[in-house]
């Protein structure tokens, strides 16, 4: 499909449906490669299984919700207990040790770091590093088997509490009152299943109930699933269904599943502020994307959004990919049978058709290139949205920048570009929050040069510098580039998106910069 036909919501004399660019980008390596090996297999069972029954015509392979309705454990985690996560025969690896002194030789105006040491044992193939959460002058994060605290302030840490097997899958955010779930393996097996919950109070560091999830048949398979909460409510998506329990006691409180009419299954969930599924429908000869937002408490659907060509008002065989953002709802979509002719669309309250965005002269990649590495809707860098802007980074122009070089923002309502950042030769360019008007975004460092925090006004033009970093972190920084990153009461944070148990030296997870000295 050339070009996407456009929503029958906009004016005959609106732009056309844009169709952002995802070609010529820079090498990557192949998806597998870069995953742990459990998400490897994972992702490609799913695009084998979804590639048959395509061509069979006979259903989709969807991911979703499950059917885990045995009544909950209240077995509390205790976060003095010795980690389960050593590998038996395993050394800790040995080699260059990281800096002791992040801050050695810091310039007049440079910002302050602190930086968290990985004290797992890792396996040998890539481990995956899970959501942050903020939570009373906390910063917490999951690797492999462990939850680990850190005080916002200097990197101290706060708690740690071990878990009977590797994480597979965190939501997001955390519940209003501080309260996650994470889900984990099978105990016992390294591969395959990723079937339990627990849930972890951030605020106290305490473990609480935990549940197996029902494995009834194929549509509550657990090979993938996903993970959103919104308020006290927790949704699990797997494989056609979507189930959700109340965050405080585990308590199940409803479960979607194949609608009654148009054969949509859930495919994937978000949560935050609203509570919102992604379908997969099963059309006459394509499958067709479904949004609609649920009600956390009862299940009930508030509303559901297809696309729809302008002219014949036919639904159109597309899917909903990436949500950049809950409120104001932003996500991207693509065709179903080429996922990189894909664009950007806006949604209101409602459930109606705000804008879609013409990029124009520019060019984008999706989730900044990052790719999909199988994790949830709502894990893609490169877009952050403000209440009635959205920002998105560009692909380079040049080939040999390594990612993107501007930042372009959109007018929500009408969809048109307000201003595009000027680049900075081949620095990197990303995202990261909006404050009010105007946008928090993050200057990539290079081998060479360190990177820096910046903010852009409202009308754009030239970044003023809000954090500068140092040299002596810049080898620290430069190694997670490509990890999650968030900037939070005046602090960024950076996170590397993998860690390897192969790794011959000392390796950071967690790195962050503070207000200027």
């Amino acid at each position: 499909m050339s070009q996407p036909p456009q929503p029958p919501e906009r004016s005959p004399d609106a732009q056309p449906l844009s169709q952002f660019s995802h070609s010529n980008s820079r090498p990557k390596r192949p998806l597998a490669s870069r995953l742990p090996r459990w998400e490897r297999r994972t992702v490609l069972v799913a695009a084998a299984a979804c590639a048959a029954l395509l061509l069979v015509g006979s259903g989709v392979y969807a991911l979703g919700g499950d059917k885990g309705d045995k009544k909950a454990r209240t077995e509390a985690g205790d976060p003095k207990k010795p980690s389960a996560s050593a590998t038996p025969g395993r050394q800790k690896p040995t080699g260059p040790a990281l800096p002791q002194d992040i801050n050695a030789g810091l310039a007049k105006g440079e910002a302050k770091a602190w930086y968290a040491k990985n004290e797992q044992d890792l396996p040998g193939d890539n481990t995956l590093v899970h959501d942050l959460w903020f939570v009373d002058g906390l910063v917490i994060q999951t690797l492999y088997r462990e939850v680990t605290a850190y005080k916002v302030a200097d990197g101290t840490k706060a708690w740690s509490i071990p878990l009977p097997a590797a994480v597979c899958d965190t939501p997001v955010n955390p519940t209003p009152d501080g309260r996650v779930v994470v889900a984990y393996r099978d105990p016992g097996k390294s591969e395959g299943t990723c079937n339990h919950l627990q849930m972890i109070d951030l605020k106290k560091g305490a473990g609480g109930w935990r549940k197996k999830l029902d494995e009834k048949g194929s549509e509550d398979s657990t090979i993938i699933i996903h993970l959103a909460i919104t308020g006290n409510t927790v949704t699990v998506g797997r494989n056609m269904t979507a189930d959700a329990y109340q965050v405080s006691d585990g308590k199940p409180l409803f479960k979607l599943g194949e609608e009654k009419t148009g054969g949509c299954h859930p495919n994937d969930v978000a949560g935050g502020p609203k509570l919102l599924v992604l379908d997969w429908c099963m059309g006459k000869k394509d499958v067709i994307g479904q949004i609609k937002e649920v009600d956390p408490k009862s299940g009930k659907i508030r509303w559901r959004y297809q696309l729809k060509d302008r002219k014949t008002k036919k639904v159109m065989p597309w899917k909903f990919g990436k949500v950049y953002s809950v409120d104001p709802l932003v996500v991207s979509v693509h065709a179903s049978d080429d996922q990189f002719n894909w664009s950007v669309i806006a949604l209101d309250g409602k459930g109606k058709l705000r804008s879609s965005l013409n990029g124009g002269k520019f060019k984008f990649d999706v989730c900044a290139g990052a790719g999909d590495s199988g994790r949830g809707t709502q894990n893609c860098p490169g877009g952050v949205a403000g209440k009635n802007t959205f920002y998105l980074a560009t692909k380079s122009a040049d080939p040999e920048a390594l990612g993107p070089t501007r930042i372009v923002a959109f007018d929500l309502k009408s969809g048109k570009v307000k201003w595009a950042s000027v680049p900075e030769g081949k620095r990197e360019y990303l995202p990261v929050a909006a404050e009010g008007s105007s946008l928090i975004a993050y200057v990539k460092g290079t081998s060479e040069v360190p990177g820096r925090i910046v903010r852009i006004g409202p009308k754009g033009g030239k970044p003023t510098t809000v954090l500068q970093f140092g040299k002596t972190a810049q080898p620290l920084e430069y190694e997670a580039m490509a990890g999650e990153y968030a900037y939070r009461g005046g602090r960024f944070f950076l996170a590397s998106s993998l860690l390897s148990g192969e790794d011959t030296g000392e390796q950071a997870r967690l790195l962050s910069y503070g207000n200027a000295s």
